[in-house]
């Protein structure tokens, strides 16, 4: 069994117990550090308890601002100190170089498309930081950016649920691949931007 199915399988358990929401909550305020795909996981939970799904977004939404806050902080007071673990083991030079380019041009707007695209959220929430973008609005465009992605993936869950849950377990191997190669597409369309 691959990593992916297990993380898939362990969170069809969780979701079915009385601390379903704790633990999608510290899903995504690890999300930092994790390099999970967890807008998968989010899907996983609102196809298991459709009726929740709104629920599991908003939830989703809150915990990943607050790691997003964590990464700005990060990025703005100890940048020093974590950049070298972070530019190269997680984040490529070029792309950070980049996401901090158009910081400096577009701002908030910049942190509203970084959050609600599916490309690294811990560039996004780190580079912001280092670029010291003003602390209330980075706040507001991560939250709108977040619940706009994950009630937008709840809603189509809620409404499409049966369907998207024969295909996933019919394809999720392939999904899993899907993703990493539309985040890569993400990056180089980025990447392409700054050229």
């Amino acid at each position: 069994m691959g990593p992916f199915k297990k993380i898939y399988t362990w969170a069809c358990m969780k979701v079915h117990t009385p601390l379903a929401t704790m633990w999608l909550g510290i899903l995504f305020l690890f999300e930092l550090v994790l390099f999970v795909p967890l807008d998968a996981i989010l899907i996983l939970f609102c196809l298991q308890k459709r009726e929740r799904a709104f629920h599991f977004a908003a939830i989703g939404a809150l915990a990943s601002t607050v790691s997003g806050i964590a990464g700005y902080l990060l990025g703005s007071f100890l940048w020093d100190t974590i950049g070298p673990y972070v530019v190269g083991p997680l984040i490529s030079q070029e792309f950070f170089t980049r996401m901090t380019i158009h910081y400096k041009e577009y701002e908030s707007i910049a942190v509203f498309f970084g959050s609600l695209l599916p490309i690294p959220f811990k560039a996004v929430a780190l580079s912001a930081g280092f670029c010291q973008i003003p602390f209330l609005p980075f706040i507001a465009c991560v939250l709108s950016a977040r619940l706009l992605r994950f009630f937008f993936l709840a809603g189509a869950v809620y409404r499409y649920g049966e369907v998207i849950n024969a295909f996933i377990e019919k394809h999720f191997s392939r999904i899993v691949v899907a993703v990493g190669a539309k985040i890569a597409l993400t990056a180089a369309f980025f990447w392409a931007l700054g050229q």
